[in-house]
């Protein structure tokens, strides 16, 4: 029997939930139904919110990160009018994240705030960088993505935009995040898939850096993963695509945060002078000077 090339049943699979979904989804305003680029919101997503919100994780959690797919805006919304502050990653994590306070948002903003146009206005959210996040003790105690594919145990077979395994990974890099956070996922019924019907083996979440659902939730039922796999400990450069670090600031930030690390911890250089402990640095270290100093200016890389 020949064995199906690397990726070829999450294609599959992928190929035949986008024609179903169609029918289901509600069009971005600037995308329209291109969901290479967004993840859409879809009918009945408001049903899949209310079961989520019933979930003990949803009702101990204090402060939620939910990624910034349209299939999420009634949850943010729904967050916020439940008093728990929200953290948001922009759109591609290109301008970092957006903390949302219901304590310091009219409630007649709350609507506008969920919504990725109305949350980056004055008065409204507070865009914090990682080193922000993590010298202001912002701690994460769960997460809710959206998506385009997942099947019955929490995998993510296809992923949308948000990149929300990066934010996994920086996250928990900086210690605001836990590796036992819980991560619930909000989907329709026709992007939740069982790989067996379509003939294929289950996938597993055995890619680097993948993150397993401890919840699916739709807005017709909600499906509970036993032992869900999450990645500890962090970013690996030496396995971050150079693509994905020229295009994605908080990596860049990061690296910058990690390379001031190691050189503070082998004694620090002279700020005032010394030009030839400059040139005495490596490439890499320049850089993560370099990055640093962009961002005390208030730059982004």
């Amino acid at each position: 029997m020949a064995v199906p090339a690397p990726g070829l049943p999450r294609k599959i699979l992928w190929s035949g939930v986008y024609q179903q979904l169609l029918r289901y989804a509600l069009p971005d305003s600037r995308f329209n139904l291109d969901f290479l680029k967004f993840t859409p919101d879809f009918r009945g997503s408001e049903d899949a919110v209310e079961r989520l919100v019933e979930l003990q994780c949803y009702k101990d959690a204090r402060t939620v990160l939910v990624t910034s797919d349209n299939s999420c805006e009634w949850l943010r919304y729904r967050a916020l009018r439940d008093g728990k502050r929200v953290v948001v990653g922009t759109y591609r994590l290109r301008r970092g994240f957006v903390v949302l306070d219901p304590k310091s948002i009219a409630e007649s903003g709350l609507g506008l705030a969920s919504t990725l146009d109305g949350m980056e206005k004055p008065g409204i959210g507070r865009r914090l960088d990682l080193s922000q996040l993590r010298d202001e003790g912002i701690r994460i105690d769960m997460c809710v993505m959206g998506g385009l594919v997942f099947n019955e145990q929490g995998v993510v077979v296809w992923e949308g935009s948000a990149l929300f395994e990066v934010q996994w990974a920086l996250l928990q890099d900086l210690k605001v995040l836990s590796a036992a956070a819980p991560v619930v996922a909000v989907a329709h019924e026709c992007q939740v898939v069982d790989e067996a019907q379509n003939g294929l083996d289950k996938i597993k979440a055995d890619k680097n850096g993948e993150v397993q659902c401890d919840f699916v939730v739709t807005p017709e039922r909600v499906l509970e993963v036993e032992g869900a796999v999450k990645p500890p400990g962090g970013v690996d450069f030496n396995k971050v695509d150079p693509e994905a670090l020229n295009n994605i600031p908080p990596l860049q930030e990061l690296k910058g945060i990690r390379m001031m690390e190691q050189i503070m911890s082998s004694g620090g250089f002279d700020t005032k002078g010394k030009e030839e402990e400059r040139k005495a640095l490596s490439a890499e270290e320049q850089m993560g000077i370099d990055i640093v100093e962009r961002l005390m200016k208030g730059l982004k890389s």
